[in-house]
């Protein structure tokens, strides 16, 4: 049994994101002359397969999924055999009235939206598509509007393009109605390690947004979790990491692979931590920075919470102050994370 099945349909897409993690891989697949999208038999069947391994939640993404003519087909068939559907989009198709009608009549299905800025042009900068701020925003306020407010969700990524006015999308967000996003620390992958110094920013560059916008959220009565995003920048707001609410056991279906465990992957081989998180009372319960980061960046930044005696690890979030602010799952962990050699 799993908790959840995230299932990329393909690489299609209808924006070309500065940040874009898969790009490469789209990229390859086409050199190979092969297709960038799976069949709707290949969908079909990993949905078929979450049924089985009793999954409660099927996370369908892409590329973009609800530019696929069988979009709806898909959904059908996901949101009468699983618990709960998540549907990471770029909300553009939304902009349009059939959709948002079709969507709404499915009342456990969930979308997450990708926003990346509150200023029109930076948004299109980053997304490489004209139009797709009005379509995105007119979109999420048309499914708002026919009465999904509670079930989507934002998503920002975090780049140098928008890492100075992350506190201004929050607040925008807030203004069209919604009061739940999720900000995610970039990949340096694909697209984002092609344009690496111009993409993906140091942790210590961002460390004070980060504080001003968890404020922010907490005077607006939102919802929002920090991803990839090592607990020594979230002091005082630790348990605000979206790690710490993550689900135990998720599976992977890439198009290039399947990952049984993701979750095990991530917490071991996909993170980094400096020789000097040994030494850090959150060191059992913090994940660390992604592996990809050391490309350009050391792991210097990582601060240690000094320990007040030998083996003093915090494994329960209890003990964080910030528990009475934001309640997490209870269940322990023992991250055993990679240690960078490169500090």
């Amino acid at each position: 049994m799993v908790d959840m099945v995230d299932i990329k349909v393909g690489y299609t897409c209808n924006n070309d994101c500065f940040h874009c993690v898969i790009a490469d891989k789209r990229r390859g697949l086409i050199r190979e002359g092969k297709s960038t999208d799976r069949t709707i038999e290949e969908i079909m069947d990993h949905i078929k397969d979450a049924i089985n391994q009793k999954a409660e939640t099927v996370v369908l993404t892409g590329g973009e999924i609800t530019i696929r003519r069988e979009f709806f087909q898909i959904l059908d068939f996901a949101a009468k055999n699983v618990s709960h559907i998540n549907l990471q989009t770029n909300g553009r198709m939304f902009f349009y009235d059939e959709y948002v009608n079709k969507v709404i009549s499915y009342p456990n299905v969930n979308a997450t939206i990708a926003i990346h800025s509150c200023k029109p042009k930076v948004h299109e900068w980053i997304t490489g598509a004209k139009g797709s701020f009005e379509q995105t925003i007119q979109g999420i306020k048309n499914l708002i509007k026919a009465g999904m407010k509670n079930r989507i969700g934002g998503k920002i990524v975090i780049s140098k393009l928008n890492m100075d006015h992350i506190s201004d999308i929050v607040q925008m967000c807030n203004d069209i109605g919604l009061k739940s996003i999720n900000i995610a620390f970039p990949h340096a992958m694909g697209n984002a390690k092609l344009n690496f110094y111009d993409c993906i920013p140091k942790y210590s560059e961002i460390a004070d947004e980060i504080i001003k916008t968890t404020k922010l959220s907490i005077k607006l009565g939102m919802h929002i979790d920090w991803e990839a995003i090592p607990l020594c920048f979230l002091k005082g707001y630790e348990t605000f990491a979206s790690e710490l609410i993550m689900v135990e056991h998720a599976v992977l279906k890439d198009l290039t692979h399947t990952d049984q465990n993701y979750t095990k992957a991530r917490q071991t081989t996909a993170k980094r931590k400096g020789p000097q998180c040994k030494e850090c009372r959150c060191n059992n319960i913090c994940e660390g920075v992604w592996d990809d980061y050391e490309e350009g960046y050391d792991v210097s930044e990582l601060k240690p919470y000094p320990m007040k005696g030998p083996n003093d690890y915090i494994a329960d979030p209890r003990e964080f102050e910030s528990f009475k602010l934001r309640q997490v799952p209870l269940f322990k962990r023992n991250i055993n994370t990679i240690v960078s050699n490169k500090i």
